[in-house]
């Protein structure tokens, strides 16, 4: 594909990036690529061509496989610094490698990457042949300890990969394993993309007047490309309060989403946050992407519904950016909800969040070939904007009670936007059965990670992250992270309030907790240097603000 460059738009396209470097934000720090600033020509001649699936057998895969919603397959490639792509050195001295990747048909791009070690001062972009979608900065911020990494969706068939390091700094381990190739569950009208606009024409917006009640809830609600080998599938998932109100960032989705990923799939797990139209009307443009990478499995159970109640719970790999103002979603485990009505929040086909509401009480049901009673059974109602129904994609998204508490999660069902079917049942795996019906042990049940304290709650309101204008961070600083012994804990303004201290491991077992008084004494420690190596979760609370930074122990 020839690529042209034009210098006046070039110009446009840097003050609207520069302008607008959230548009498709991944946790990333911004900026513009060096080819960009310092206007270096395209490179048209490195070009990689990854080999399109036969669209045959894919049709015949879906038609035999309908859940969850398969939209892309993964292509493996061998692409990386060392043996792909051109060097070349900019007019300030930076050094720019570029890799133009191509895969004929594909409605979009996916890159995952089985090495990502990025050194400090070393940025990494992905963008279009037009240059009017960036992803980027990723930078050293973005490192894991498996050294994975996945991009969010490049639309269209071809895109650039480039590096920028200033000259004399060390070489990034960076390589692509995968190349996405999304072949549906985009939408068919011009300037659509992935999963934007692609529901039925039945789905109701979540804001709407029939989510006028449930603004909080929609809040928790995330859009998940799943990575399960050799395909990449639309989800839905939640994020879930535990009884500690901690912030810890567990989403909780299905079992039949999850359950064929394995550790370094997940690493490469994409979730958006905010993915929701302004407004009731379908928007004619994709709303901002807020989206991060990365989760660890905490626990399933269920078997895909077959013998159970279909969950599957993961723990982000980082923290929530508070500018993304999410819910955590309150819960309930009663085993006879007195809901006479409620709601569901989830992303049909990958489009932007939509609401089904259901006005008669919820029945207990068997799942497909399941001899326990471990969902509840659905029937949708229409609504003044419409007849809102689940549809692939939606799998694992939250049903609530009338109170706003989160009772069960998606597994499947019949309803959808053909007339026929518009009151056909859904069913939804009950909260109460994932509790502690699953299995025994901590790997197969909720309890231990939503309640680490066996508080022996039923119920549990939801949490809201307070947002504020300027970084939640700025009063306080953490030091050094990555730490080794001794952790530092400092106020940076006039702060005066007793502040609670938590160290937890990932798995939700305390290390330590104590108080620390910020008016006498503005910096305080934490000895960690008999803790294992790994990765925590320090919790800050002073009352008004709970924070929750993840550490490093190295």
């Amino acid at each position: 594909m020839k690529l042209l460059f034009n210098t006046a738009f070039f110009l446009i396209v840097l003050i609207l990036t520069l302008l607008s470097t959230d548009l498709y934000s991944q946790l990333s720090q911004g900026g513009v690529p060096c080819s960009f600033s310092q206007a270096i020509m395209p490179d048209t001649g490195r070009i990689f061509t990854v080999e399109p699936p036969s669209m045959d057998d894919l049709a015949l895969e879906d038609i035999q496989s309908s859940l969850p919603y398969r939209f892309a397959v993964n292509q493996p490639v061998d692409i990386g610094i060392g043996n792909s792509g051109q060097w070349v050195t900019s007019a300030d001295g930076t050094k720019v490698w570029r890799i133009n990747i191509i895969s004929p048909g594909a409605k979009a791009l996916i890159l995952y990457f089985d090495k990502f070690n990025i050194p400090e001062e070393g940025k990494v972009f992905v963008y279009n042949p037009r240059r009017t979608q960036l992803l980027g900065a990723f930078t050293s911020m973005n490192n894991n300890n498996l050294e994975t990494f996945a991009t969010g969706l490049i639309y269209g068939d071809e895109l650039t990969l480039e590096y920028n390091v200033p000259a004399g700094k060390p070489m990034p381990d960076l390589h692509v394993s995968e190349v996405g190739y999304a072949y549906r569950g985009i939408s068919v009208y011009p300037g659509a993309i992935a999963g934007f606009g692609g529901s039925g024409k039945c789905e109701v917006n979540v804001n709407c007047p029939e989510g006028n009640d449930w603004q909080k809830q929609k809040r928790s609600v995330t859009r998940i490309i799943v990575k399960r080998g050799g395909s990449s599938v639309w989800c839905t998932g939640s994020l879930v309060d535990n009884t500690r109100h901690d912030g810890k960032p567990y989403v909780l989705t299905a079992d039949h989403c999850g359950r064929y990923s394995t550790v370094t799939d997940l690493s490469q797990w994409i979730f958006y946050f905010n993915y929701d139209g302004a407004g009731c009307p379908n928007p004619s443009i994709e709303p901002p992407l807020k989206s991060m990478t990365g989760a660890a499995k905490i626990a399933q159970g269920g078997n895909a519904g077959a013998n159970g109640s279909d969950f599957f719970l993961v723990l982000l790999n980082a923290d929530i950016p508070e500018s993304f103002n999410v819910y955590y979603n309150g819960w309930s485990r009663e085993t006879n909800p007195p809901s006479p009505s409620g709601t569901s929040i989830h992303h049909p086909q990958g489009d932007i969040k939509k609401i089904s509401t259901y006005t008669t009480p919820l029945q207990p049901a068997h799942w497909i070939g399941n001899p326990f009673l471990a969902h509840w059974r659905v029937t949708w109602k229409g609504t003044p904007k419409g007849h809102g129904v689940t549809e692939g994609g939606s799998s694992g998204s939250p049903i609530f009670d009338n109170q706003g508490l989160l009772i069960g999660t998606l597994t499947g069902g019949d309803s959808s936007c053909d007339s026929a079917s518009l009151n056909l049942p859904d069913y939804y795996g009950m909260f109460s059965y994932s509790w502690d019906q699953n299995g025994t042990d901590s790997a197969s049940v909720l309890k231990y990670w939503l309640d680490p304290d066996n508080t022996g709650l039923m119920t549990l309101k939801g949490w809201a992250i307070s947002v504020q204008e300027k970084p939640t961070l700025e009063w306080i600083k953490v030091f050094p992270n990555p730490v080794t012994e001794i952790l530092n804990i400092k106020t940076l303004t006039s702060h005066g309030k007793i502040i609670q201290l938590t160290v937890s491991d990932i798995w939700g077992n305390w290390r330590y907790s104590g108080n620390w008084n910020s008016g006498t004494e503005p910096e305080t420690q934490v000895d960690m240097t008999g803790f294992e190596a790994g990765v925590y979760l320090l919790g800050i609370n002073d009352g008004d603000r709970r924070l929750v930074r993840k550490i490093i122990k190295l």
